[in-house]
């Protein structure tokens, strides 16, 4: 009995110690107000106003930085930075983001005899043979690899195999000639985020550097004579022009939604032999659009990446419930009767998508053999009930022999990813221009 009532006592007080260390870690949590410490996984990654890649660019965070997530909307966490700049971050690219935007960090080798390599593969000419603890300085990270420049040199290493030297902000002379160095720029006021924007520069501007001041500003002039702040990853020494062979800019923080038309049990139209289906071809088409659109840095969705059916409806509220910036849908077009109709057309519902349909249709008529019919308004589903911008695009004409020779041939699937990506940078840069820094 004595041994019985023992027993009881240890278990009610295990009992209440598990619910007194639950209770502390409650109380910890909530006065904390639900916030949580991360560290930064990315090389760069712009903090925006607002949680939208179109939104304007406050700072920019660095790898191994601190940063305190305070709230998440849209798959952006709200984030405030050791300065205490608040703003909005892509919740897919603050820890293990492998692309990141223009930025000029001090940095150094970390392993040994690492390659330098012309372009971002393994594949590509080696440049030169780099020392581990040599000084670099990164420019930008591309799916995994970031680009440098070394002692005259730009290439591409692995990321890790680079250290950034937050520690260590680039030196500057007085009277210096120094460039901007990111995408884009504003000439602060005063050396603060919150403080009033000037000037807006752009990549390669030409700036004189004045003086240093505290947490990695630094005081400039531009060349028309106007003094302000901007941060030391925002400038480089290095002058920049035609002959660097900048790359394209990183697009991550930018996802696109691609559905491939028909699937499963719905085959689509067909080819006058009736040996191509269209699921078969559309599938194709957006899985090389996707190849294309992520080795730009892209974030890519798909509503199926295999074939699989997915209805009308649903095909709608997985895009309007995802973070896609753009939906694109892939279809090809059949005539009632074989070899009458050829060419290629894009279609949209929204006045709000009309925009993403001209600057993508205008590519398709630059880039892909076909004749192109223009783009125009159409009331098909997978449009109306999308919140998105939303095109439909008619790659061909399945049914006609001479188009069919296209439609299933690979290379053409390249030209229409290739299509896809030119339109959608105009796009962005058109939207970015009524308002908002890309």
């Amino acid at each position: 009995m004595k041994n019985t009532n023992s027993i009881k006592r240890t278990i009610k007080m295990l009992i209440i110690n598990i619910l007194v260390i639950a209770l502390v870690f409650i109380g910890f949590y909530y006065m904390r107000g639900n916030s949580q410490i991360a560290t930064v996984g990315t090389t760069a990654l712009n903090v925006r106003e607002k949680p939208d890649a179109f939104s304007t660019v406050i700072t920019q965070v660095h790898k191994e930085d601190k940063v305190t997530i305070s709230d998440q909307k849209n798959n952006w966490f709200k984030i405030q930075t050791a300065d205490k700049t608040v703003g909005w971050v892509p919740d897919w690219l603050l820890f293990d983001g492998t692309s990141g935007p223009y930025t000029n960090l001090s940095a150094l080798i970390s392993k040994r005899n690492i390659e330098l390599k012309k372009e971002n593969s393994e594949n590509s000419k080696t440049i030169k043979t780099l020392k581990k603890n040599e000084h670099v300085n990164a420019t930008l990270e591309l799916n995994g690899w970031v680009r440098i420049y070394s002692d005259g040199d730009y290439g591409w290493v692995p990321n890790d195999c680079l250290t950034i030297q937050k520690n260590r902000p680039n030196k500057y002379k007085e009277n210096q000639a120094l460039h901007v160095a990111t995408t884009a720029a504003f000439l602060m006021s005063d050396n603060s985020t919150s403080s009033k924007k000037g000037n807006l520069l752009k990549y390669g501007d030409s700036l004189t550097y004045v003086s240093e001041t505290e947490n990695g500003w630094m005081k400039v002039k531009t060349k028309d004579g106007k003094s302000g702040f901007l941060n030391s990853w925002q400038v480089t020494s290095r002058k920049i022009s035609s002959k660097e062979n900048k790359p394209g800019i990183p697009m991550p923080e930018f996802t696109i939604m691609l559905d491939p038309g028909h699937g499963g049990d719905d085959p689509g139209a067909q080819t006058t032999d009736g040996n191509t289906l269209e699921k078969d071809v559309t599938l194709k088409t957006a899985l090389a659009v996707r190849k294309e659109l992520q080795s730009h840095g892209f974030n890519v969705l798909m509503t199926h990446d295999t074939d699989k059916f997915v209805s009308l409806t649903d095909i709608g509220k997985i895009s309007s419930s995802s973070q896609a910036n753009a939906f694109i849908s892939f279809h090809y077009d059949s005539s009632a009767q074989p070899n009458t109709a050829s060419g290629t057309t894009t279609f949209y519902r929204k006045d709000g998508s009309k925009m993403l349909a001209q600057s993508i249709n205008d590519s398709i008529a630059n880039i892909l053999p076909l004749d192109n019919r223009g783009f125009g308004k159409q009331d098909y589903q997978v449009l109306r009930e999308n919140s998105k911008p939303a095109v439909l695009l008619e790659l061909g004409y399945i049914n006609n022999d001479f188009d069919a020779s296209y439609i299933t041939n690979k290379k053409y699937h390249q030209k229409i990813g290739e299509a896809v990506y030119d339109g959608l940078m105009h796009y962005i840069e058109e939207k970015s221009s009524q308002g908002a820094e890309n």
